[in-house]
């Protein structure tokens, strides 16, 4: 399997993940807002928009509670979409909720997808925002040979090329 394609029992753990989320903290994107979810599962998490010092290839980080951090922060590039920035912030809470780079407190967002091992973490942060901002039953209830994928991303908040590759999750593995 090539990497950064996750197995459908994988899948199926990160599905299970975010529905146990959204239960636990009864909140429901996009009913409810992205932040309040993230502040229902996260205690005290800082959620903030910052430039990153003109550095446009990263697009977030988060940064667990740790002796150097006094408190969680998800932080999201502000030169970004509005609708960029819902995908980063859930993908970045993906990143904190996977436990992803366990031995530093801190995971950044900075590296391109190139199929790499190392980035396998970002296939399942990217599958994990996509399942949380596009449940898969209210997707397959919208998703009519009559609605456009512009319609789709202006109803979850997110770009047309993440509508696609939630459709195809959802054809592939259904999930």
């Amino acid at each position: 399997m090539p990497l950064n394609e996750l197995t459908p029992q994988r899948q199926a753990e990160i599905a299970a993940i975010v529905d146990n989320l959204k239960l636990s903290a009864s909140v429901f994107y996009p009913e409810d807002s992205l932040q309040d979810l993230i502040k229902a599962t996260i205690a005290n998490v800082q959620i903030k928009e910052y430039d990153f010092k003109g550095n446009r290839r990263i697009r977030g980080a988060v940064f667990r509670k740790s002796e150097k951090y006094e408190r969680p922060v998800i932080a999201v590039n502000s030169n970004q979409s509005d609708r960029s920035k819902t995908f980063t912030l859930a993908h970045e809470f993906a990143h904190y909720i996977l436990k992803h780079n366990p031995k530093e407190n801190y995971f950044i967002d900075d590296l391109p997808f190139d199929g790499s091992s190392a980035m396998q973490d970002e296939g399942e942060a990217n599958f994990f925002a996509s399942v949380l901002l596009m449940p898969k039953e209210e997707f397959a209830r919208l998703d009519q040979p009559f609605v456009t994928d512009a319609k789709l991303a202006d109803y979850f908040g997110v770009s047309e090329g993440v509508v696609k590759v939630r459709r195809e999750w959802i054809r592939r593995n259904d999930f």
